[in-house]
């Protein structure tokens, strides 16, 4: 890809400017979000927006969405209820990554695509491109909003990632100023939700390193990628693979997507 060139980037001029003043006004009031999502398409289009919370605490909640009915069901509701445990932007949260712009592709492992969460999940939320602006709020909570492209768009460049960094700074602010005391109180049974996700999987039934391969598998990687991450021998991961669905009374990976879902929703 071409890099941007300087016509490609963004100035305060006096089209920008009034559009960042509308946008602080709209801070604390219903339109907030839309409002975010005109400021940010302005500068950088896209087709869809979804603003996620995201807390120890607490499942993910949808502060933001435009899609129609169909999509909200996979990308909002079925998202959280186990499959949120395996996107990359919420395992970049988690493990502390620095707050910015990120394009969910820069972070998955090269066998993504033939994985059971890109086939099960990713695949049906049928987008081509997505980039997530990763905000923190205090020590354990983030925001992410994420803007999408759909299958008839090409790919964020670029000029485009460069804008949406540009935009980053005046996008956190504004979120945190808007969404910062957000009230996350956990229902009832999140509590067991949490304890029984996608880190306990297979723990009671699996040795420790079995496990974390599984964990592995279930984020995408291939075993080239998973042994290079653990520093062990790909035919290491083999055995510890086949033992591992042996145990679990597995044959495919597909039955173990299922499993690992089913377990996040009704733990046992």
């Amino acid at each position: 890809m071409e890099s941007p060139k300087e016509g490609d980037l963004l100035l305060l001029d006096d089209v920008l400017a009034p559009q960042i003043a509308s946008l602080m006004e709209s801070i604390g009031r219903e339109s907030f979000a839309v409002s975010l999502r005109q400021f940010v398409n302005s500068c950088c289009p896209f087709d869809s927006m979804i603003a996620t919370r995201y807390s120890e605490n607490a499942p993910p909640v949808a502060l933001y969405h435009d899609l129609d009915d169909v999509q909200a069901a996979i990308s909002i509701q079925f998202y959280a209820t186990g499959p949120y445990l395996l996107d990359p932007l919420f395992q970049a949260c988690r493990n502390g990554r620095e707050p910015g712009i990120i394009r969910t592709l820069d972070l998955v492992p090269e066998a993504f695509f033939r994985s059971e969460y890109y086939r099960t999940f990713y695949r049906n939320i049928r987008v081509s491109d997505e980039a997530g602006a990763l905000i923190r709020l205090g020590k354990r909570d983030w925001v992410v909003v994420s803007f999408a492209l759909t299958r008839r768009r090409a790919r964020f460049g670029p000029a485009q990632l460069v804008r949406l960094q540009t935009l980053f700074p005046i996008i956190a602010a504004a979120v945190e100023m808007n969404w910062g005391d957000y009230s996350l109180a956990p229902r009832a049974d999140d509590k067991q939700f949490v304890e029984d996700s996608f880190e306990t999987f297979g723990a009671d039934t699996l040795s420790p390193r079995e496990a974390e391969i599984i964990r592995l598998v279930l984020q995408g990687h291939s075993t080239p990628s998973a042994a290079a991450y653990l520093g062990i021998s790909e035919g290491t991961v083999k055995v510890h693979r086949h033992h591992a669905y042996a145990k679990l009374g597995i044959a495919s990976q597909a039955e173990l997507f299922s499993m690992a879902t089913r377990h996040v929703i009704s733990p046992t």
